[in-house]
């Protein structure tokens, strides 16, 4: 036998709290509540589970009214303008509060002289950008514009009492619905060998809530006999006799919830179930070995087999133990079959263990796949980027054509091929990491080199398209456009380090002055 026990509390909460709204005008209750305590929430009869719409509702304490003035704004019924902070104005969006607005026209000026052979200069003149401001004709150059939430009064009305000075205060009584559920289980030594069994009961035990009765509890969903089903105000202890493990959990149940009530919660109704599923023992033998299961009916009300160790178990426990020693070698492709057969055979309670050895075979096949692209990476950087210099450095028509038709002495021009080929690294190293971040465990592979010999295939595909792109850019002319940027942003790097070096010397001199400075003070003074 299989028995679950159920109790569930439906319970009234009621706390009072302090309201506050504005004070517009008209008459109001007369008050005779002056503090929390004064109020007797249970004096009144709120909703019933019946007629709540939601899980909590509030209501005014009637006697507890009273007109105050607004703590805010001190009864004026303004505050500061969050916005200006009181002040009226703010920066101009248009100019932002400089005042002036910069612009730009063209102008023909004189910019350059042309020398002739005999000395003979003559003016150049061309049309260049001058810039000039103009007053912002927002804020007439004052940089502040009126703020756009007071108007410039500086103040807006009050957000507590809106404007009124006056705020009504009083006391409400804020009602909730609440709810506690206990459930225990019992069932024979025998029954603990089938695991499936037990936590397919537990996983049947759901409380369904229907929106037409608000909180109205249907029985467990799973098929049994009912041997209880008890509905009252309050459930006295012993509502169940007999002098077993049943009683002793449903009185358990009913002193905690009982332990909840008080000054502020009382008990609406309480529901006790208790329910019997009928289990049939079986034990078997296969191969001159027992094995143990049981028949019991489901939660459609068929009977079915629930198996614990079997033959079947005892099978996909050797394919697992064989798989798990495999993992690692040669053998994971082997691991690998073998847990594609362990989930055909849908074994109660083995997904965790199967899942843990397929991450560590998915992991070691992803490993072998980066494995060859990190191969085929490092033979191209010492194959490939040789040819790539001495392409850029001696075979290069169109570098032979810069040189040409420019001066061969810029300096840029001798960076070409050594920037061509850091560029070139670069993108194999992204190349690499982009495809080594991908799961590549899915692909069918009958052997573990075939994820390294795939992984080297795939980035030599990638390597060669970028070698192609890396060239074909070279005859638009942008090798030369690429080198000169390495060569300046080198540049710049030497002048930041130099002007460093500097500051240091300086400091240092600094330093060693104001110490000589006071030991001198030091032997002076004493």
């Amino acid at each position: 036998m299989v028995y679950s026990v159920h109790l569930q509390s439906q319970y009234d909460r009621r706390t009072v709290k302090d309201k506050q709204y504005p004070y517009k005008g008209g008459d109001i209750y007369v008050r005779k509540f002056y503090r929390p305590s004064d109020v007797d929430v249970w004096a009144y009869s709120l909703l019933t589970t019946e007629k709540f719409v939601h899980n909590g509702e509030s209501f005014e304490v009637t006697g507890s009214h009273h007109v105050e003035r607004c703590g805010r704004c001190d009864g004026s019924g303004k505050v500061s303008c969050p916005s200006c902070g009181g002040s009226g104005d703010q920066p101009c969006s248009t100019c932002s509060g400089k005042g002036q607005i910069k612009k730009t026209r063209q102008e023909y000026r004189h910019t350059a002289d042309k020398v002739y052979s005999d000395g003979h200069r003559e003016p150049v003149y061309n049309y260049v950008d001058v810039t000039y401001y103009e007053k912002c004709s927002n804020c007439h150059g004052s940089g502040r514009v009126n703020c756009y939430n007071c108007g410039g009064d500086g103040k807006v009305t009050c957000p507590v009492c809106e404007g009124y000075g006056k705020n009504v205060h009083c006391y409400e009584i804020e009602q909730k619905l609440g709810n506690k559920i206990s459930s225990d289980y019992f069932f024979d030594a025998n029954v603990e060998k089938v695991a499936e069994l037990v936590d397919t009961v537990k996983l049947y035990d759901k409380w369904v809530v229907k929106k037409a009765d608000f909180m109205n509890v249907d029985c467990a969903d799973f098929f049994g006999s009912k041997l209880l089903s008890l509905r009252q105000k309050s459930i006295a202890g012993a509502s169940f006799t007999e002098e077993s493990e049943l009683a002793s959990a449903l009185d358990s149940f009913i002193g905690e919830h009982k332990e909840m009530t008080g000054s502020t919660c009382h008990m609406l109704f309480q529901l006790a179930e208790i329910y019997r599923t009928d289990v049939w023992w079986v034990q078997y033998t296969y191969n001159g070995r027992t094995y143990d299961g049981c028949i019991a009916a489901g939660k459609d009300g068929k009977e079915r087999f629930y198996a614990g160790v079997s033959p079947i178990t005892e099978l996909a426990d050797k394919w697992l133990r064989e798989a798990k020693k495999k993992v690692g070698g040669v053998g994971t492709i082997k691991a690998r079959d073998l847990l594609e057969k362990v989930e055909k055979l849908h074994v109660y309670g083995r997904n965790t263990q199967q899942l843990g050895i397929q991450d560590k075979v998915n992991t070691h096949l992803n490993t072998l796949y980066n494995l060859g692209n990190d191969l085929m990476f490092w033979l191209i950087a010492l194959l490939g980027t040789p040819f790539l210099y001495n392409f850029y450095s001696e075979l290069n028509p169109v570098m032979r054509y810069v040189h040409f038709v420019n001066d061969p002495a810029w300096a840029p021009y001798g960076w070409v091929p050594a920037v061509q080929c850091i560029l070139f690294l670069g993108l194999l190293w992204g190349a690499k990491w982009i495809v080594n971040i991908n799961d590549h465990s899915k692909a069918r592979h009958r052997t573990v080199f075939g994820f390294v010999f795939t992984g080297m295939g795939l980035y030599l595909l990638i390597a060669v398209g970028l070698l192609a792109v890396l060239l074909g850019l070279n005859y638009l002319g942008l090798s030369v456009i690429t080198s000169g940027i390495f060569w300046l942003i080198w540049r710049i790097i030497l002048i930041m380090l130099m002007i460093a070096v500097y500051i240091c010397l300086i400091a240092y001199a600094l330093i060693k002055w104001i110490w000589g400075l006071l030991v001198k003070l030091w032997h002076f003074i004493f």
